[in-house]
């Protein structure tokens, strides 16, 4: 889950799976800018075509908090992804500049793209986190749980913001959105693969 507008570190979710309250839920085309709506969409692409992972459920919401969250079902699958509606209708230039105050504070791992870093985070937690009870989530954990332990311990790793930290689930989508949309190296090439070994 991204971190909220006010600069708060947002809701403690445990890591990828929201349980707070969800109210006005709408498609991405009441996006108010559509320089936001058209990176958004990107992003979801951009995503899809890098991992070969779909989701289609991805909505515009009202909730306090973060930028986006992910939410499971009952049975623990993948049910959505919610962007925050009032942070993706401040404008394009304005979300970019939140998520650039982000890297530079060293809350976020860095990326080229700003604008999608929400996006793509909360589609890498519908992709896995700790929530997840599918067959092939709960094989990819135990690699996903070693690759997280060998990062920490790495003192010479770069790029990656303290929100990595948190725990394994947000290690996973701050890792995956850097291999999406930023500077390659040791771990999103294991995120990358492990998505595909699994069949994410």
């Amino acid at each position: 889950m991204g971190r909220n507008s006010s600069g708060n570190r947002g809701t403690k979710d445990g890591g990828g799976d929201y349980k707070g309250k969800i109210t006005n839920v709408g498609p991405l085309v009441e996006m108010t800018d559509p320089q936001m709506y058209k990176a958004t969409k990107q992003a979801i692409s951009r995503y899809h075509a890098v991992l070969g992972v779909r989701q289609r459920e991805v909505k515009l919401a009202d909730f306090p908090g973060a930028y986006g969250v992910h939410v499971t079902s009952g049975d623990g699958k993948s049910k959505a992804v919610y962007l925050n509606r009032s942070h993706f209708n401040q404008g394009a230039k304005r979300v970019a500049s939140d998520h650039a105050a982000n890297y530079t504070s060293g809350w976020s791992t860095h990326t080229n793209k700003p604008i999608a870093h929400t996006v793509t985070h909360e589609l890498a937690h519908a992709t896995w986190n700790e929530h997840l009870s599918g067959a092939n989530q709960r094989a990819a954990g135990k690699e996903i749980r070693t690759l997280y332990r060998s990062w920490m311990r790495d003192k010479k790793k770069s790029g990656y913001g303290k929100y990595a930290r948190t725990n394994v689930s947000e290690f996973w989508a701050e890792t995956v959105t850097k291999a999406v949309h930023g500077k390659s190296d040791k771990y999103t090439r294991r995120v990358k693969a492990i998505c595909k070994k699994y069949n994410l």
